[in-house]
């Protein structure tokens, strides 16, 4: 990051809105699939099944979990009390950059959910697949700025 590059409270949110971001966003979902077609031989809606619940997990906790800025800043600790989503684009709603995230979530789903074949013995696939994509759109819904189910992570 350049000095002077936007406000010193957006340091840790701010490479969303980089150029290139969401193509390496998505180019990182797209080979980890592959990899684990290629590596592990998992069929292929095995393998888009593990990296939706795996992004899910390290997205839900990086994004709406951890608290304050991921990189040490001093000069605004008002930062501190909230989440990643909850500093992108200085919590302002429907930006471009939360509408991509919202995206990536429904994308994965869709495509998990096409590849999954519809047989009784891939039932708990898809509902694994449908849990992990209702919770990140809950996570991402404006409604849930600043809230804390049941005082957790207060």
């Amino acid at each position: 990051m350049n000095s002077g590059d936007g406000p010193p409270s957006q340091v840790g949110v701010e490479w969303l809105n980089r150029k290139g971001a969401w193509l390496f966003y998505v180019a990182i979902l797209v080979f980890s699939r592959l990899l684990l077609g290629a590596v592990l031989q998992l069929e292929p809606y095995m393998a888009w099944t593990v990296v939706n619940v795996v992004h899910a997990i390290v997205t839900f906790v990086a994004f709406h979990w951890i608290k304050g800025n991921p990189f040490p800043t001093f000069w605004n600790p008002s930062s501190d009390k909230l989440t990643w989503w909850e500093q992108l684009d200085h919590r302002k709603q429907a930006t471009p950059s939360r509408k991509f995230c919202v995206i990536v979530v429904l994308a994965l789903f869709l495509v998990t959910y096409e590849a999954t074949p519809v047989r009784s013995q891939t039932t708990l696939v898809h509902m694994i697949n449908a849990i992990v994509f209702v919770v990140m759109v809950i996570a991402k819904l404006p409604s849930m700025d600043k809230v804390r189910l049941f005082g957790i992570n207060k």
